[in-house]
């Protein structure tokens, strides 16, 4: 049987609103036990990375991004860099039943941003019929009718490339082909790509694309150069660069 911790939301789950939110600041590297909530979950940093992880797949959240776990399902998050998070709790009979059965990440509008940060500062027990019961009410609209992103970013789970994929987190201008990470870990070139596409639903090289695709979009959202950056992802110039940045514009 699988062993579940506590979570520091556990307190306000049974609050009769159709929404309630924690706010939290995490170090990096800091890992919440595998847990569960009676409610949906809508992650949201305001700055960091995380990963969360399901027994129905893994995903990596940037800022500016969101993720719905529904309920009931078990999770663990993983925090990279300096975590500011926003974390929405909802009932589950206020989402459409496509939201009730598989996470999804979202990219976060600027109203739901605004929103989320202006909903926070409310009490739990607030006001259905004031500002923030309608806050909720967009927040909830917002959330179930933005398209899924095509920017997410799937974790393998088998241990070996598990292990690859957080040296490449860890490292996204590691210039290792599949030809190395395969004999890296002890695997044909087929195998490796085979299990690779069926891990995560695209090729290793779709795979690296999006994350250093990502990287790059967190460190130039911090202030760093463009050129440190095209060296940090693994590109030999700017140029490079802003060709694989705009192919996700």
């Amino acid at each position: 049987m699988t062993h579940l911790g506590t979570s520091s939301a556990d307190p306000i789950q049974d609050i009769r609103r159709p929404i309630v939110m924690l706010s939290k600041n995490y170090l990096p590297g800091y890992c919440t036990d595998l847990h569960v909530h009676p409610r949906a979950q809508f992650l949201f940093a305001r700055k960091g990375t995380m990963r969360a992880r399901t027994a129905l797949g893994s995903w990596i959240v940037p800022p500016g991004y969101g993720l719905l776990i529904p309920a009931h399902v078990e999770h663990q998050v993983e925090m990279f860099g300096d975590v500011a998070l926003r974390s929405a709790y909802i009932e589950e009979d206020v989402l459409p039943q496509r939201n009730r059965i598989t996470c999804s990440v979202i990219q976060v509008s600027p109203l739901l941003s605004a929103c989320i940060d202006r909903f926070a500062s409310d009490p739990f027990e607030y006001e259905e019929d004031g500002i923030a019961g309608n806050l909720a009410a967009v927040i909830i609209l917002e959330i179930t009718t933005t398209p899924p992103s095509e920017m997410v970013l799937p974790f393998p789970t088998s241990t070996n490339l598990h292990a690859l994929a957080r040296s490449m987190l860890d490292d996204p201008s590691d210039p290792r082909s599949i030809d190395d990470w395969a004999i890296a870990l002890a695997m044909s070139r087929r195998s490796f790509t085979r299990l690779f596409r069926r891990e995560t639903g695209m090729t290793f090289d779709q795979w690296r694309q999006r994350l250093r695709f990502q990287v790059a979009s967190e460190l130039l959202a911090s202030g760093r150069t463009i050129s440190h950056v095209a060296s940090a992802v693994g590109y030999g110039s700017v140029t490079a660069l802003k060709t694989m940045m705009a192919r996700f514009d």
